[in-house]
Formats: structure tokens, sequence, C-alpha cells
């Protein structure tokens, strides 16, 4: 299978069927929705890593050949694609998800129209909004991850308190951070 790119601690290749046991198993440990996680909403989770707006590369480490995670492209259709990294236990802190985030970045640079990409990290992911600023992104925008009627509306029933509403950081990576 056809490398997207090499770095000097792992590789990214296209996702596979053959990846679906470990991309199931990082999906649901990252899941907010543990409760009903089943193969049904899996299978739709597969279905949309899967669509034509979208690409995801596994991410392999070199020395083991192991997959120790995930990145991909979120509407790579537009000139301002998302770009995202989920990373197995235990691979965390080697410096992988930065070296796959730069090697995608650079594929997509290459192999797609885009002017720059989007990495969005909840505020308190300081290891997620580090790679960011690594990869030379700087904030645009910080937002509540839930939309103001859905807070509204939480606070309004006593449901929702200011404790309960997160924030979210969105960066913008210039494709000429990977020279």
């Amino acid at each position: 299978m056809e490398n997207y790119g090499e770095g000097k601690q792992v590789y990214i290749r296209k996702l596979s069927e053959k990846d679906y046991s470990v991309y199931r198993e990082v999906n649901y440990s990252r899941s907010l929705f543990k409760m009903i996680f089943d193969d049904n909403l899996m299978q739709g989770i597969w279905k949309i890593a899967n669509a034509e707006d979208i690409l995801v590369c596994t991410i392999i480490e070199k020395t083991g050949k192991e997959i120790c995670g995930f990145c991909q492209l979120d509407k790579i259709d537009t000139p301002t694609p998302y770009i995202g990294i989920d990373m197995r236990d235990g691979y965390m802190g080697k410096g992988y998800a930065q070296e796959a985030a730069r090697l995608l970045i650079d594929y997509a640079s290459k192999h797609y129209n885009v002017d720059y990409f989007i990495w969005k990290a909840d505020k308190d992911n300081y290891t997620s909004r580090h790679i960011a600023e690594k990869l030379g992104g700087r904030i645009i925008a910080e937002k509540t991850a839930l939309p103001q009627s859905v807070i509204d509306f939480g606070k309004a029933n006593g449901t929702l308190t200011d404790e309960d509403i997160t924030y979210v950081c969105v960066y913008r990576i210039e494709k000429s951070c990977i020279v």
C-alpha cells in the first residue's frame, strides 16, 4: 500500500479495511458516547471516515510497524480543510502526532487546492494546542464547544452551568509550515 509520507519515526498511508479494529479501538476510547457505542455507531463512523470529502490516514510507527494512530483532513474539497489527530494510548508524547500532521500537511499541500489548514483543540487540551503551535498555527478564534442556543437552553432549564461550558481554540496553519 502506498505511503503518503515518511518521517523519521512514522509514516502515513491511506486508511484501509485492515485498520478497522484499531480504528474502532481509538474511536471508542475517545467517544463521549461509550454507553451507546455499538457496531451500528461504529459502522456510521467508518462510513464517514471513508467518505469522499475526508482523507483519513493511518499512522505507522517505523520501528515496530505498529499502528499508533490516525490523522485526517476533513473538508478536503475546500481551500481550508480541517486537520485532526487521534493517537492510541501508549504512543502519545513521542512526537509521532506532530510528525504525522506535518506529513499530512505536506501531502495535502501537494495534492489538493489548499490555502491553509484549520486545527481545533479543546482549550484545556494543551498537547493538541502545543502541536498546532509547533506547526506554526496561530489562534484565529476561541469559541464555545456548544452552540449558543444549546447553552442558553441548558442554563434556562438548570441543566448547564458556566463550569460545564468548554471552549475550543481554532488555529490557522499555513501550508508553508512544512519547510
